[in-house]
């Protein structure tokens, strides 16, 4: 008989197995660059687009909607990535200053998107890299969207097989959430979710479980964001990615 799967999984975590026809191929290595000074090769790894997906269970995770409103928080290229580098200083975790990158070094650099028109109305991105207390290589957080403003936030992070960095992952992905969406996870428990290391640990028992290279997690308006938590199991162990958009 199959085991019962608790309720708060069934409502707080939906699961799409994507087929990555348009990311970058692992075997190019787009995010280990500890070789090479983020000035020279910043990373870049393509946002799975609709078009891109071929989901088995299009569903997303509650948000509270009986909670107090919450006031979005607007991106911002400087203070965003200021909040954010100081916060992970506070966790051990150190982000070099913003590689910026506009005009025809988009399409070198700031390759995310698999679908042309969305990859073409990126105007400038921001690149930052991401390393643990012992100053090993940890990942990157990039910025996209206009000159003005971003309108998309991912932090990329590679772990080994045993993902031993999982803690760091946490920790990142917690105050990419705290400094861009809102400090009130707890308050709003969306799927049920006790927090983001909870909606972690929920994505990495299914996907050890799941059969496809890629599984993911979706929540929608949350504090009028999209979030999207992605793992990919490749040749270095598992590739983390969480797109916080508007």
């Amino acid at each position: 008989m199959n085991k019962k799967i608790p309720t708060s999984v069934i409502f707080g975590i939906a699961i799409t197995i994507i087929l990555m026809t348009v990311l970058v191929p692992m075997n190019q290595k787009p995010i280990i660059i500890t070789e090479k000074p983020i000035n020279e090769k910043p990373v870049n790894e393509p946002i799975p687009t609709r078009d891109d997906q071929i989901p088995l269970n299009d569903t997303v995770i509650p948000t509270n909607n009986t909670a107090v409103p919450i006031t979005p928080i607007d991106f911002s290229y400087v203070d965003s990535n200021s909040l954010m580098k100081s916060s992970l200083a506070a966790k051990g975790i150190s982000m070099s200053s913003a590689l910026k990158i506009s005009g025809g070094s988009i399409a070198k650099y700031c390759t995310f998107y698999g679908d042309v028109e969305k990859q073409n109305s990126i105007e400038y991105c921001t690149s930052t890299e991401l390393k643990d207390s012992d100053g090993k290589f940890l990942g990157n957080i990039h910025m996209i969207g206009s000159m003005d403003s971003p309108n998309a936030v991912l932090g990329i992070i590679q772990t080994d097989p045993d993902m031993s960095s999982l803690d760091d992952i946490k920790s990142t992905y917690q105050i990419m959430v705290e400094s861009l969406v809102c400090d009130c996870w707890q308050d709003q428990k969306p799927g049920n979710l006790e927090s983001v290391s909870a909606w972690i640990d929920a994505a990495k028992s299914h996907h050890l479980e799941a059969t496809g290279t890629t599984s993911s997690s979706k929540i929608a308006g949350f504090a009028q964001k999209q979030l999207l938590l992605e793992v990919t199991t490749n040749t270095e162990g598992y590739l983390w990615k969480f797109i916080i958009s508007n």
